[in-house]
């Protein structure tokens, strides 16, 4: 754990439409959530794509950072004209998670529909993309392009499909010329982060190709097929103008500050629709995010360091309604501080003012074997009620071990006897005590 006080989490079924209130009993000060500071949502996992008037529902994980019980409100907002459609309250202890489930019966629709469906708590929200499939589309459905697509050479085009299950990359057979694939690890990642078949093509030649994709369906299979005509007057492909992570490379921040990654996108047909996080240690999806318009931004804020303090960069595409891509884009972000945990373990008081008195730490790196970051850094020793730094010291702790440092000082020669705290301290953590100073008067 990076933290002294690990994360205790807690699960509740049953949250759905209408209200739904969860409280812990007992005589612990609580208070109502109203801060994103100190109570963060979000969505672990949705059941989606689902038939038309099947239930959705929405997994949701609320953390409490506070340190009183949070008595936490939370809605389930869906559509592009947003409608609540499910609440509940729930009690959130001091240093700790509860996950609960909101849901609805999706109302009977002839043709697929995907949708926004958005989880507000506190002050926050989180939201993804719904998909359910139609009456009309008889268990599965091309979600894009459109049957017939045109783009330019070298343009990324992404091909989705879905059924009324969640698809895996095996569940989906896709029958393309092997000279227009793409980047076929994304789009495998991608099925496995929204549950929906994706292919993703990009041809060098212009040409006219086809792409079929075949999905289980009500128990057999439905074919899909794509027409991709690729000519030099095509549509220009989206972009990103700009990706930004703050704090930045030159940065160095502790494991539990927030880093964002903020990014602007542009398509000169002004169809914006989707926007794709991926971390750069793995290459691996980590959130899905809707775009419109012409031109769009959005923010991923990563509260844990992840690929981040291993030294990997964050990485962005953005989607078009009819399929067109992005070239991925890169950012590096801020060095991540390895947490040194400290305990002072013994101190040699009482001493006689004027004697030295001293304070045996013992300094543990909590970080993992993949944390670049420097795992060298400063122990101060801090005396008084107010506070006056007296000593410190710096010690190279490797991930996963700890060290032992003596840190001290000469008292002052009080007269009196004299009690005071004494506190060690690194960037991330601290420890107290109080020590006595026998006074040197008769």
């Amino acid at each position: 754990m990076w933290g002294k006080r690990p994360l205790r989490r807690r699960v509740l079924q049953g949250a759905t439409a209408g209200t739904v209130a969860v409280f812990a009993l007992g005589a612990t000060r609580t208070k109502r959530a109203e801060s994103a500071d100190e109570t963060t949502v979000r969505i672990r996992e949705t059941n989606t794509p689902v038939e038309t008037g099947e239930w959705l529902e929405v997994t949701v994980d609320l953390e409490n950072r506070g340190s009183e019980t949070a008595v936490v409100d939370s809605r389930l907002v869906v559509g592009h004209d947003p409608e609540t459609v499910a609440d509940a309250t729930v009690s959130v202890d001091p240093g700790s998670s509860e996950t609960i489930t909101l849901g609805y019966e999706t109302a009977r629709v002839a043709n697929t529909q995907q949708f926004p469906v958005r989880v507000e708590a506190a002050g926050g929200s989180d939201e993804r993309t719904a998909t359910v499939i139609g009456l009309d589309d008889d268990g599965s459905a091309a979600i894009r392009p459109a049957d017939e697509v045109t783009v330019r050479p070298e343009t990324s085009v992404l091909f989705e499909v879905a059924s009324t299950e969640p698809l895996e990359p095996g569940d989906v057979e896709w029958d393309v010329d092997d000279d227009v694939a793409g980047d076929l690890a994304l789009a495998t990642d991608y099925t496995y982060a929204t549950g929906i078949g994706a292919y993703l093509a990009e041809p060098d030649a212009e040409g006219t190709y086809d792409v079929r994709a075949t999905v289980p369906a009500n128990g057999d299979t439905a074919t899909h097929e794509w027409t991709m005509q690729v000519a030099s007057d095509g549509p220009e492909p989206p972009s990103i103008t700009d990706l930004t992570t703050d704090p930045g490379a030159d940065a160095v921040v502790g494991v539990d500050e927030t880093v964002e990654v903020d990014l602007t996108a542009h398509d000169p047909e002004g169809t914006l629709d989707r926007l794709v996080w991926i971390e750069g240690q793995n290459h691996t999806v980590v959130a899905v995010d809707d775009l419109s318009g012409r031109d769009d931004d959005a923010t991923f804020a990563r509260e844990h360091p992840g690929w981040i303090a291993a030294g990997y960069p964050t990485m962005a595409r953005v989607v078009c309604e009819d399929g067109r891509t992005s070239d991925l884009v890169t950012d590096d972000g801020p060095e991540i501080r390895p947490p040194f945990a400290v305990e002072i373990l013994e101190t040699n008081a009482p001493v006689t003012g004027g004697e030295r008195l001293e304070v045996t730490v013992a300094v543990e790196n909590e970080g993992h074997m993949m944390m670049i970051g420097d795992t060298t850094q400063e122990i101060e020793l801090l005396v008084g009620r107010e506070p006056e730094r007296v000593d410190s010291a710096t010690v190279t702790v490797d991930a996963g071990t700890s060290e032992t440092v003596v840190l001290g000082y000469e008292t002052y020669p009080v007269e009196r006897d004299d009690e005071f705290p004494i506190r060690v301290e690194t960037a991330d953590d601290s420890d107290e005590r109080t020590v006595r100073v026998h006074g040197t008067g008769d």
